[in-house]
């Protein structure tokens, strides 16, 4: 995609899995085109690749709508990331060879999860879903699997959407941060089986969630 299709496609995603465009919503070219300052193309263009994404509905002739969440899809998605992740974090704990690295490692991890108890404490959800992702990135970073972590979060925007619901729950969220300490912690005395253990725990717990969040918002979900 050019630059400026690129950018509309970004603002569009962002909208739709941080729930400001809520499932289901219906979407006016015309209106988005106005808010965005650009022309209707780009907007078609963006709303074509937010449809291979599972994130719109278009209908020729119709009209086109925010994506009700889909238990199916969001489970594939899942799929991805859990494995994706173990694989990435056996690669990161082969890699510290030394205490020195293994120090450094951890207080980087522990800046991320003082940030994330910060969002906690000023209640906000999508501050704490995305320190939330930035911990679970580190390991990608740090092995440089940058690649890796754009194609799969290119391809979990369902996920991020029931994940994001999921943070309406203040048990959900202390949980998420518990697991996250127990992943740290586990990295800190470095114990590799323990690691891959806690986060296994944790990712398992997500996927979870999903029956909970279908009963709780059914208004967002495919029936």
């Amino acid at each position: 995609m050019k630059k400026s299709e690129t950018s509309v496609y970004e603002i569009l995603r962002n909208k739709i899995i941080t729930l400001e465009y809520l499932p289901g919503q219906e979407l006016n070219i015309n209106s988005i085109a106005a808010d965005l300052g650009v022309s209707r193309s780009p907007i078609r263009d963006a709303l074509l690749h937010l449809e291979l994404d599972k994130l719109v509905d278009i209908f020729p002739q119709k009209g086109t709508r925010v994506s009700f969440l889909n238990k199916e899809i969001v489970k594939q998605e899942r799929f991805m990331r859990y494995n994706l992740e173990l694989g990435v974090l056996k690669l990161f704990l082969e890699m510290i060879k030394t205490e020195t690295e293994r120090k450094v490692i951890c207080t980087k991890l522990k800046a991320i999860l003082m940030q994330q108890h910060a969002a906690i404490l000023s209640g906000d959800n999508k501050s704490f879903l995305q320190q939330d992702d930035n911990f679970h990135h580190f390991f990608y970073e740090e092995t440089k699997n940058e690649w890796l972590w754009n194609v799969m979060k290119s391809h979990t925007g369902n996920d991020f959407r029931v994940r994001l619901l999921s943070y309406n729950s203040r048990e959900i969220i202390a949980d998420a941060e518990k697991d996250h300490n127990g992943i740290l912690h586990a990295i800190e005395i470095g114990d590799n089986a323990l690691t891959i253990e806690e986060d296994k725990k944790h990712l398992q717990k997500v996927s979870h969630t999903l029956d909970s969040m279908y009963s709780t918002f059914p208004e967002h979900f495919t029936s």
